[in-house]
């Protein structure tokens, strides 16, 4: 077996990525994931819901990316027990996802993902969960296009690897009862463990997928992640390991990070690199099947950039060479294809060695932003049958039973509004710009923000305000506070139009301190970063509607 230091052209040339290749391959060949969308941290939904529209897809396709894995938080997200009924505000966004693959001719993995942070267990009720809630997903995309694949369930863990197995059984054959043309993906316990994989039982299906997640060696892939309590100290650790480059021992390691640093040596040599991957490629050929490893990469923020880029392309290789599909986690966040994990402009921000070390296309050019482009056709649309493209929507609703619905229709002939089923206080609908915009012209030409809203509230009042960004100490607002005498509450659209000189700078809520700061009158319309619509000190119980939001 030969060094990785050959695969870095550091010692002689010959083919180090050699080894027995899958015999079953797959129309596609490498992915991204599409983290930090539809994944809720600690059961919380909120923020990032709809951070990802159809041009991020279309630029992810651009990066000659064949197949995307979607995290999705079903559970989560759905009525919860006994019958966790998945609500239409997911299947909006998961329904405009699989539409956009489709239409770019680009694979779709929807995958229900689970709490994988390092305390978590998988539930104990998970069969029954996944029961009830995989029925609902085979139903809706039983009749779409090959492009769509199922993923019974991302990394279960401190659950019995045997008793898992049965389960996820059981689930292929629910799904088929349902869905007879799809792949469904299928992985192990242990975290989607390689090695058990391996103990998986023989499954009566011809259309599986089987996957591993790859990290190793988890020292370097995963130094100073504060989510792993046993690499959080450990930083600066060299790949390929050089003894000469090792940092010491944190004082007072703990057995874990002992464990980790010493077996380091080991762990990092392609003899224990590549051995399981050839064992798993044994083991799909003796059932016929495919394989993938729907998870790999090495987190950005401790990791030598160099040494990071080195590790893609060597794992890539082993990959390729073997023919087993790779979906490296993830697109944006930690993990992601951008130069840091606070960027994410296309394509100026994309980490040019990084995607071509795995194979993909750099890209070139620059982006527009929104207000640019509105600048040029002098159309300042926010929402209009749906979101602006290159807007970003958020929302403040933390209770799952009334998530927005931001493509709700009555008709098929009517357009999209959001819809809020229900509030409590201070829950916001937001709308970023994705960088600070000049609204100075258009305030001084009079300009006026327009809105259609329907309700039946009979105590309504909302805030409306616009953002600066916290260049001047605070996020300053100027603000609109409209209620029932300017939007009866009589279930019919009204349309409300506010010249931008009309708002009021009313202060500013410093997220990051927790605290309110009264108006010292410096907000500053040439800094805006969002526009936001908030119930305020009001509930709304009967149903909210907003839709065509313009600045005209």
């Amino acid at each position: 077996m030969l060094s990785i230091l050959t695969l870095l052209g550091l010692a002689t040339n010959c083919n180090a990525y050699s080894g027995p290749k899958v015999e079953k391959k797959l129309p596609y060949s490498k992915g991204l994931n599409i983290s930090e969308w539809l994944e809720p941290v600690s059961g919380f939904i909120d923020g990032h819901f709809d951070s990802f529209g159809k041009q991020d897809f279309i630029d992810i396709k651009n990066l000659g990316v064949e197949v995307v894995r979607i995290p999705t938080h079903f559970d989560t997200f759905s009525s919860g027990k006994p019958d966790y009924i998945i609500p239409d505000s997911l299947w909006q966004r998961l329904d405009n996802a699989v539409n956009w693959c489709e239409e770019l001719k680009m694979y779709i993995i929807i995958d229900f993902h689970n709490d994988c942070s390092g305390n978590s267990k998988t539930p104990p009720d998970i069969e029954k969960r996944l029961e009830k809630i995989w029925p609902q997903i085979a139903k809706r995309y039983k009749d779409r296009s090959e492009y769509v694949i199922y993923e019974v369930m991302n990394e279960p863990h401190g659950i019995d690897c045997a008793k898992w197995g049965k389960i996820q059984e059981k689930m292929i054959k629910l799904i088929r009862s349902i869905d007879s043309k799809h792949s469904i993906v299928v992985g192990a316990a242990d975290w989607n463990s390689i090695h058990e994989l391996l103990k998986l039982p023989m499954y009566d299906d011809d259309n599986l997928i089987y996957n591993y997640h790859e990290y190793s060696p988890f020292l370097f892939t995963h130094q100073g992640a504060e989510w792993s309590q046993d690499v959080t100290r450990l930083t600066g650790i060299p790949f390929p390991y050089v003894k000469e480059k090792m940092p010491p021992l944190p004082k007072n390691a703990t057995d874990g990070e002992r464990w980790n640093y010493n077996n380091y040596p080991v762990d990092s040599s392609e003899e224990k690199l590549v051995e399981p991957i050839n064992k798993a490629v044994e083991f799909v050929n003796k059932r016929h099947a495919a394989l993938m490893s729907n998870e790999f990469g090495v987190y950005m923020k401790y990791a030598n950039p160099q040494e990071r880029v080195n590790w893609y392309r060597i794992k890539s290789g082993y990959l390729d060479e073997r023919n087993i599909c790779r979906v490296s986690w993830d697109y944006r966040g930690g993990f992601g294809v951008f130069n840091s994990m606070n960027s994410s402009r296309f394509p100026e921000d994309i980490n040019v060695n990084l995607v071509k070390a795995m194979g993909y296309r750099a890209p070139s050019g620059k982006s527009t932003s929104w207000f640019q482009d509105a600048q040029k056709k002098n159309d300042y649309t926010i929402y209009k049958n749906g979101l602006a493209q290159k807007l970003t929507f958020s929302s403040y609703i933390p209770e799952a039973e009334n998530l927005c619905t931001l493509y709700k229709k009555d008709s098929a002939d009517e357009d999209c509004y959001i819809y809020i089923p229900k509030a409590d206080k201070y829950r916001s609908l937001q709308f970023l710009f994705r960088e600070s915009v000049d609204f100075t012209a258009l305030a001084k030409a009079g300009a006026c923000l327009e809105f259609e809203v329907k309700h039946n509230e009979p105590n309504f009042k909302m805030s409306i305000y616009f953002t600066d960004s916290d260049a001047k100490g605070h996020p300053w607002r100027n603000g609109i506070f409209p209620g029932v005498k300017d939007i009866p509450a009589d279930g019919k659209w009204h349309k409300l139009r506010i010249p931008l000189n009309r708002f009021t700078d009313y202060g500013a809520w410093d997220n990051g301190e927790q605290k309110w700061y009264n108006s010292e009158g410096k907000f500053t319309w040439s800094d805006v970063v969002n526009l936001t619509f908030d119930t305020g000190d009001n509930t709304i119980s009967k149903g909210l509607c907003i839709r065509n939001i313009v600045i005209k």
